[in-house]
């Protein structure tokens, strides 16, 4: 089990590397697409804009689907890094329904009146580093 699960898109790689790296500094363990493991059949989607030309029922899109949602359920928090896809916000919906406490963190853009599901959204990585909600250590050191 995890302590968050990480969401993003592939054009925020850099901000979603910041997040991660805060999380590994405050001693929360993290799964996040750009650390994971990509199954042999999906090492196509393991680069930015690799997923636009794979079909949806290629066997290695069904595979990193398994492994994606596996590991969303086995994580005891959600963080989405802002902005982000139309994916990322498909696995906040999920974290919400399966009762994982949501954050988000970065700009919104726009008031969304279904962000109500993140119990916080931080400014930046900065915010990170002070205490974050059920994070060994109380998230920060």
């Amino acid at each position: 089990m995890t302590d968050f699960f990480v969401a993003g898109s592939w054009r925020n790689r850099d901000a979603i590397a910041d997040v991660v790296a805060v999380l590994d500094d405050v001693g929360a363990s993290a799964y996040c697409f750009i650390r994971a493991k990509y199954p042999q059949g999906a090492a196509v989607l393991a680069a930015p804009g690799g997923a636009d030309e794979v079909r949806l029922d290629d066997p290695g899109v069904q595979d990193l689907f398994e492994q994606d949602l596996e590991a969303l359920r086995s994580a005891r928090q959600f963080l989405l890094v802002l902005p982000a896809g139309a994916a990322a916000h498909v696995e906040a919906g999920i974290a919400y329904g399966l009762g994982k406490p949501c954050y988000a963190i970065g700009p919104v853009e726009r008031s969304e009146t279904l962000y109500r599901i993140f119990r916080r959204v931080f400014a930046d990585t900065g915010a990170l580093r002070r205490p974050l909600p059920d994070a060994p250590n109380g998230g920060s050191r």
